[in-house]
C-alpha cells in the first residue's frame, strides 16, 4: 500500500499540476480507479467526477468508477478489490468515516494493496487522529478517530492562521501541514516523497519538511 495525502487545490487553476505529475508515475495506463465520494453530498457526485476526469486525463485509458453510497457493502468491496487505486474526495471527513463504518469497508481499505489517494477530507480520514482545526464549517477544533493507516495527522488547506491550534494539537502527535497544491507520499513506514511546501508541527516546534 502506498498513500498520497493531498492538501487541496484547484485542478483547473493548475494548482495540482505537480501533484498530478507524481501520481502519473504511480498509476499505470489502463488502471481502474475507484472514487470514494462519501465526504460530500450525492448532488455533488457528478461535478466531482467531471473534475477527476481532468485529474487523470494525462494517464492513458484510466477507468473511473464511482463508489455510490446506494450500493450495498458486498458490491462496494467487490469494486474496491478489483481496482488499482482508490481516490477519496474532499468534503466532510466525519461523513466519510461514518459511511465507511456503516458499509463495513474499513477492513478492505486497511488491507488494500494499491494506491490510496486522499484529497483534503480524504487525507484527514487516513490518519489515526483525524484533526479538524477551526474554520467556517467547524467553530471549534475537533479530533476524531480516523482509519489509522498512519500514526501521524495532517492539516489540509494549511495557512499560518492555524499555527496556534496546531501547536496545541501537536503536543503528543506529529502533524504535517499541507497547503493547497502540496502533497506527501507515504510507503513502508516512511514519507518518501513530498510535493511543494510541507510543514511539520510537534511539541511546540514548527519545521519545514
Amino acid at each position: 500500500m502506498e498513500l498520497c495525502f493531498i492538501g487541496g487545490g484547484h485542478v483547473l487553476k493548475g494548482e495540482l499540476d505537480e501533484v498530478l505529475e507524481e501520481l502519473s508515475k504511480r498509476i499505470k495506463p489502463n488502471a481502474k480507479v475507484v472514487v470514494v465520494p462519501f465526504a460530500t453530498k450525492v448532488s455533488k457526485y457528478n461535478s466531482w467526477m467531471e473534475s477527476l476526469v481532468q485529474v487523470f486525463s494525462n494517464i492513458s485509458n484510466v477507468t473511473l468508477n464511482l463508489l455510490h453510497e446506494d450500493l450495498n457493502s458486498k458490491e462496494m468491496i467487490s469494486m474496491i478489490n478489483a481496482s488499482d487505486a482508490l481516490y477519496f474526495i474532499g468534503g466532510r471527513p466525519e461523513k466519510l468515516l461514518k459511511l465507511i463504518e456503516e458499509k463495513e469497508l474499513a477492513s478492505s481499505i486497511r488491507k488494500y494493496p494499491g494506491l490510496l489517494i486522499g484529497y483534503s477530507a480524504g487525507a484527514l480520514a487516513f490518519c489515526e487522529d483525524c484533526i479538524l482545526t477551526k474554520d467556517e464549517d467547524y467553530p471549534e477544533s475537533l479530533v476524531m478517530k480516523g482509519l489509522g493507516l498512519v500514526d501521524f495527522s495532517v492539516e489540509v488547506h494549511y495557512n499560518e492562521a492555524s499555527d496556534g491550534e496546531l501547536f496545541v494539537l501537536s503536543t503528543d502527535r506529529i502533524i504535517y501541514a499541507l497547503p493547497d497544491g502540496s502533497a506527501i507520499f507515504y510507503k513502508n513506514g516512511n514519507i518518501h516523497k513530498k510535493v511543494n511546501d510541507v510543514i511539520s508541527f510537534l511539541a511546540n516546534k514548527k519545521t519545514i519538511v
